[in-house]
């Protein structure tokens, strides 16, 4: 690891957040669609009583970063979809991508993780 990403793994590492700081920083920048999401995905689950197996929908995953968290620190099959990012567009990233994060959901053949596509208008509001 580089000094800078070594730095930046240092500012994205909070004692609350004991699971986001696995993460590569430098992938989570990378694929950041606003506030730090790991942590937003880790609170929530840390009130949630997840279990190996449940199935979770979640809408809004922008790059999936929550999905791909969920599925594969809590082993729940996720069904994810966004407005802004599309199903197709996430599963070709995600297929594409070398990120140590998403090896385990790889080898598990993908059972953990699925994008639904979004059927509906946007609101330019």
């Amino acid at each position: 690891m580089n000094e800078n990403t070594q730095q930046l793994a240092e500012m994205l590492r909070r004692d609350a957040f004991p699971l986001s700081a696995k993460y590569d920083p430098e992938w989570v920048i990378e694929n950041e669609m606003g506030p730090n999401v790991l942590w937003l995905t880790e609170a929530l689950c840390q009130v949630m009583d997840l279990q190996p197996g449940m199935r979770v929908l979640d809408m809004g995953c922008g790059k999936a970063l929550s999905s791909i968290f969920v599925a594969k620190e809590y082993g729940a099959q996720v069904w994810a979809t966004d407005l802004w990012i599309s199903a197709a567009d996430n599963g070709r990233r995600i297929r594409e991508e070398t990120a140590d994060e998403l090896q385990q959901l790889r080898a598990d053949g993908g059972r953990h993780l699925g994008f639904l596509r979004m059927v509906g208008r946007r609101s330019e509001a």
